[in-house]
């Protein structure tokens, strides 16, 4: 029978200090990354214990207009997110990684250079790689542990749940934060809270990465892969008992929340203690070839098996990504729960208005005006910059429901309004141009008959070169 459990936890136990209030990070003077990439800041919680976005960040993602995915890493502190993810970047160095006990990251941290890459279905995107503060820090409270847990898997293409050993009881009982979310979050504004189904519906891949793993994944004398593993042990364990349902309801949960999933196992890197402390700074070449094998699996599958976030026909660009995090943080400050279809109602809203004033700029600065005050001439000048005030909205616009429409035909309502102004507003100059020619021909040639020297000759020449002078000016 496959050794499915553990014997004991190899993570060190967590503090039972009770929890400080959440400080923020050091803060960026600059609204903009200049220099080489580094990670910065996306979210962070303020000395008055509300969550912010960090506007460095906030300034980098709006200039990310195409379809982005987004891999998280999340787990316990001190047990190698950023590692993973710096693999990922394929440097030593990038998050940070240190060997204290102190966690290095607080809130969310992002890498500030997007990487371009292709979807299977041939799609480029920008991939963002998203880390996370550790969810059982010394300083944390279950809540916002939670809240911080909920954040990254809302924002997130792929999930990676990154752990020590195998799944026991105790992994488990750490990701009872996934039973929490759904106190947390729900999925539509009315009808009570949400079920882990529903929000799997919006889920990202969930990969549990399980980090010094030494099982044998043997079941029924025949080896089997870690995937297997994962769902042998998320299989419900049979018994009455309120402790046995309690780890059910983690199983069911973890199941529902996240139908795409994956499980990959990596073993101890190094056998040498202090040479595992400094983990970043030891050669690939030196690692087990085992380890090395694994970390390019994973890798592999990381880069391979990420796409755009969509959420219905909406798909994340980085000025969506925007919208939708500050959209969560509002209702979290607010003591309210986040919701998602709410949430992203109001970010294509915004969208959507944006795209359309936009548009509406477009059409201003493109209409053609030296076209004479004739319909056919300013009626195509008019086609044309409707059709590039469209494409300039369509680039922006997100979404396929009742925000866009509506503001598609707002859009149209004002080229039909725009258009009947102009072309009022050119008639009835050319009525005054014609009429201060008129004036002008006029006293020009009372002029030519009061002359003393007047007569029928002069008279007449002076009426032709008016007349000439009116049709050269009509052209």
């Amino acid at each position: 029978m496959m050794r499915l459990f553990n014997r004991g936890s190899r993570d060190a136990p967590s503090s039972d200090a009770s929890p400080e209030p959440c400080a923020p990070s050091p803060s960026s003077s600059s609204a903009s990354v200049t220099g080489p990439a580094r990670p910065i800041r996306l979210v962070y919680c303020d000395e008055k214990g509300r969550f912010r976005m960090d506007p460095e960040a906030v300034a980098v993602l709006q200039l990310v207009k195409e379809p982005i995915g987004v891999v998280s890493v999340c787990g316990r502190a001190r047990q190698g997110k950023s590692f993973i993810l710096n693999q990922l970047l394929g440097k030593s160095s990038g998050f940070q990684v240190a060997s204290t006990h102190r966690p290095c990251t607080k809130g969310l941290w992002l890498w500030s250079a997007p990487l371009k890459r292709r979807a299977l279905d041939g799609t480029e995107y920008n991939l963002l790689l998203l880390d996370s503060e550790g969810i059982d820090a010394y300083d944390q409270t279950g809540t916002y542990s939670t809240q911080i847990f909920s954040l990254a898997v809302l924002l997130s293409s792929m999930f990676i749940y990154n752990q020590m050993g195998g799944i026991d009881e105790a992994a488990l009982d750490r990701l009872s934060l996934v039973t929490q979310m759904t106190k947390h979050i729900r999925v539509r504004a009315s009808g009570g809270k949400s079920n882990a189904s529903e929000l799997g519906q919006f889920s990202p891949i969930f990969v549990w990465l399980l980090r010094d793993f030494y099982l044998d994944l043997v079941e029924d004398n025949r080896r089997i892969t870690p995937r297997d593993y994962l769902e042998l042990a998320l299989r419900p364990v049979q018994g009455a008992r309120r402790d046995i349902a309690a780890k059910n309801e983690i199983r069911d949960s973890i199941r529902a929340l996240f139908p795409d999933r994956e499980c990959f196992t990596l073993v101890r890197p190094l056998n040498n203690e202090s040479e595992l402390q400094r983990l970043d700074q030891i050669s690939m070449d030196k690692l087990r070839p085992e380890f090395r094998s694994g970390l390019e699996a994973l890798t592999k599958f990381v880069f391979e098996r990420t796409r755009p976030k969509q959420v219905g026909a909406t798909v994340l660009t980085g000025p969506v990504l925007v919208g939708v995090t500050e959209s969560y943080l509002e209702a979290l400050n607010n003591g309210a729960v986040p919701t998602i279809s709410s949430s992203w109602q109001s970010v294509e809203e915004a969208e959507c208005r944006k795209a359309y004033d936009s548009a509406t700029e477009v059409y201003m600065s493109t209409f053609d005006r030296s076209k004479p005050p004739e319909e056919a001439g300013m009626r195509e000048a008019h086609e044309e910059a409707v059709q590039k005030s469209l494409a300039a909205f369509n680039a922006s616009a997100v979404g396929v429901g009742t925000a866009r429409k509506k503001h598609e035909e707002l859009l149209h309502k004002f080229f039909r309004r725009a258009f009947e102004d102009y072309k009022r507003n050119a008639f009835m100059e050319a009525d005054m141009q014609c009429s201060h020619a008129i004036q002008s021909m006029e006293k020009r040639l009372r002029a030519a008959c009061h002359t003393p020297d007047a007569n029928i000759d002069n008279v007449v020449k002076v009426l032709d070169a008016l007349l000439s002078e009116y049709e050269a000016s009509s052209h």
